[in-house]
């Protein structure tokens, strides 16, 4: 690409009937302006286009970094709801073989009372006779008087 430089300093061959040279040198000018405007502002553009760029791939890094982020945090949520699950159904197994323990423990308590109470029903039968059979000899004896 022609730099403004190089367009300023061309020279050109001077001929019998060539173009008015104050002319053509004027013209050139106008040129070297312009085309000095548009590669200041073509390398502006470039330099912006490189900030630009820089910047579009630092934000797909720190997208990438957020789905990745992104993906740890579902999968740390996902164990920790499986945990949460696994530890619940452990208390809730914990919780019945605690009252499967506890009924039997009732229940055995229940039979061992009620034996008891069978035991001393059956002490106060006994007793019963036995007064019965006192009363009866003492009736007997009190009828032989």
């Amino acid at each position: 690409m022609l730099k403004p430089v190089d367009i300023q300093n061309k020279e050109f061959e001077k001929k019998l009937k060539g173009y008015d040279c104050d002319e053509v040198d004027d013209f050139l000018d106008a040129i070297i302006q312009d085309y000095e405007a548009l590669f200041q502002e073509n390398q502006s553009l470039k330099n912006r286009i490189g900030v630009l760029t820089d910047a579009v791939e630092r934000y797909k890094q720190i997208e990438d970094t957020m789905h990745k982020s992104l993906d740890v945090a579902r999968q740390s949520a996902q164990d920790i709801k499986n945990n949460a699950n696994m530890e619940a159904q452990a208390i809730v197994n914990r919780a019945k073989l605690d009252a499967a323990r506890l009924a039997r423990q009732i229940d055995e308590e229940h039979i061992k009372k009620h034996q008891e109470m069978l035991k001393v029903k059956q002490e106060v039968d006994t007793y019963k006779e036995r007064i019965k059979t006192v009363c009866e000899n003492l009736m007997k004896t009190l009828d032989d008087m």
